[in-house]
């Protein structure tokens, strides 16, 4: 290699080590055997190999919402990629934008279209697989030209990092020792976010700050993707400047400090707590940031916002009062309204005194001794969480009895509530342990994980220990599918999984034995009394060592919200049936 050129392999690495990826996350395959070679020429980058590429995927996924920084899947052509596609897709719904590489035949092997492993017949597109994956990506490189490589790879990182959603780069086998202009690397990437016209801007941002100035009652509502667009301290600094009563969704949870006075609770339409919707709904004036408006992120689409009293400050639109200005980003607007709001606190009459009475959130159940329930656990393993804690939530009985719990500050929650797919937080978990690896994070990663969802993608317990990590694990073990018994079928064969794994030997299985070095300890809670006694434990706590509480609920328990929410559903589609017997008569 002469000084004025790099490799392929080692200018893409480089590219992604300047966003401040540190590690790579995939699975090996002889299609991308090479490419993996040129992260160790890379210094400051890493391997962490993954137990398969769906794990994988949410374990980028997962890297993403904790670190900011984009996570990177490698995988191989065709078995390699397709697997992903699920954990790409949830990456896309929930705006966790990752880069995928997949590895590809040769070029002249793809131009000869031979009947290759990982084709599927005779004289097959080697490039099918790149067509199945457009609707899950914002964008694409597919490297086959010499002369275009270095300026596809810039262009579909920084589109990563605009639009926050995945994007996949093709590297055939024989392109990864391609020599490209390595001046090129002395100008890092232009990743500033800047909104169509600033005149345009400049109008939007003094038609906010008006609304505020004149409103009576204005409230913050901090959706999701406010902290996936990085927005996350600016969206905690307008709460903290203002002292408007300020509100969180289900996938938003721990967005605003919960135990600031400022905080009203968590807003889900007609599934929220007594006095929060109210306290919503009756705002003047509500800044909705980031907003993820989908059934389960809404009470069912039981948000009732008026568009007069709204400012919609979203990833691709702005709404003031009605007005849409589409192609606006509410991140640079953010950035000079809180600037402002810093600058003249006086003139908006800031922090402003709260209005409202605020509705302390319900004990849902304070037992002192007896069987675990769903509207005990919730609440009291929020009580467990401390301060800049990193909680994992999994899909199903978990995402809908989490919300009941009061977060402390600086805890960083994830869930799926929107994209939903069973068994996403074992792999995201490793991400975010990867992640808070590379922060030096102070607090813990506490995953929350059904036993049922947790046999989806229980392997990547494996490489959690493989690699270190000292995650608290706790498995809810009701006896199956529970989201899915509350939702239809509650005794059906069906909603059943194995109950033959021992939850209790799950760690020593996978490595944590005496032999190894690695320590741990598992424990069972079955009563209120056995829980108290494994949350009041100092070691189990600690964080010093992987620990597992496997806490027995009964089959047929569920989260309230979980509940009202399926009693919104079921009354909407009962009405919409009435309206179609009506029309059809």
């Amino acid at each position: 290699m002469s000084g004025s050129t790099v490799p392929m392999g080692q200018y893409l690495f480089r590219r992604i080590k300047e966003l401040g990826t540190e590690h790579i996350l995939g699975v090996p395959g002889d299609f991308n055997l090479t490419l993996l070679d040129e992260i160790y020429n890379v210094p400051g980058l890493k391997w962490i190999g993954c137990c398969n590429e769906l794990n994988g995927a949410y374990a980028a996924d997962g890297y993403t919402r904790i670190k900011g920084a984009p996570g990177v899947l490698i995988t191989t052509y065709a078995v390699g990629e397709l697997s992903a596609m699920n954990g790409v897709a949830g990456a896309y719904a929930e705006h966790a934008g990752m880069i995928h590489i997949v590895g590809m035949p040769a070029r002249a092997m793809q131009k000869a279209r031979v009947m290759l492993h990982h084709t599927m017949e005779p004289n097959m597109d080697h490039a099918i697989y790149i067509k199945m994956a457009d609707p899950i990506r914002k964008d694409h490189a597919y490297l086959m030209e010499d002369n275009t490589m270095a300026d596809d790879i810039d262009r579909v990182i920084v589109s990563c990092m605009h639009s926050r959603l995945p994007v996949y780069i093709y590297v055939p086998t024989d392109v990864v020792s391609v020599q490209l202009d390595a001046k090129r690397l002395e100008t890092p990437l232009d990743l500033t976010l800047r909104n169509p016209d600033a005149k345009t801007e400049d109008q939007i941002v003094q038609k906010i700050l008006s609304s505020v100035a004149t409103a009576s009652n204005p409230s913050i509502l901090a959706d999701v993707l406010a902290i996936r667009h990085g927005g996350l301290d600016l969206t905690k600094k307008l709460a903290q400047i203002t002292h408007f009563p300020s509100f969180s969704t289900p996938l938003s949870k721990g967005v605003i400090d919960e135990t600031a006075s400022y905080y009203y609770g968590l807003y889900n339409g007609q599934a929220s707590f007594p006095g929060v919707a109210e306290a919503v709904e009756k705002s003047d004036l509500v800044i909705n940031l980031g907003p993820l408006l989908s059934d389960s992120n809404t009470g069912g689409f039981t948000r009732q916002i008026k568009d007069e009293n709204l400012v919609r400050l979203g990833h691709d639109f702005v709404q003031i009062k009605g007005e849409k200005y589409d192609g606006y980003h509410f991140l640079p607007i953010l950035r000079r309204l809180v600037a402002e709001l810093e600058k003249q606190p006086q003139k908006y009459n800031l922090p402003r005194p709260q209005n409202g009475q605020k509705v302390p959130p319900p004990v849902l159940n304070d037992s002192k001794s007896g069987q675990l329930k769903q509207s005990f656990v919730w609440q009291r393993l929020g009580r467990f969480l401390k301060d800049n804690d990193i909680v994992l939530a999994e899909s199903g009985t978990a995402q809908f009895g989490m919300p009941d719990a009061t977060f402390p500050p600086n805890a960083r929650y994830i869930t799926q509530i929107f994209w939903s797919s069973i068994g996403y937080t074992v792999g995201s978990c490793l991400g975010a342990l990867v992640a808070a690896k590379e922060m030096k994070y102070p607090g813990r990663v506490v995953l929350i994980v059904g036993e049922g969802s947790m046999q989806m993608t229980v392997q990547e317990i494996g490489t959690y220990l493989r690699y270190g990590f000292k995650p608290i694990i706790f498995v809810i073990n009701n006896n199956g599918y529970a989201i899915e018994r509350a939702i239809h079928g509650p005794e059906q064969g069906y909603n059943d999984v194995s109950m033959l794994w021992d939850h209790q030997k799950m760690l020593e299985f996978f490595g944590a034995r005496e032999e190894t070095g690695i320590k741990a300890k598992s424990r069972a809670a079955k009563t209120v009394e056995d829980l108290e006694a494994v949350l009041n434990d100092k070691d189990f706590g600690s964080g010093e060592m992987v620990q597992l509480c496997e806490i027995f609920m009964d089959t047929f328990d569920y989260p309230w919200r979980l509940s009202k929410q399926l009693e919104i559903a079921r009354a909407r589609m009962k009405q919409e049936a009435a309206k179609s017997n009506v029309t059809a008569g």
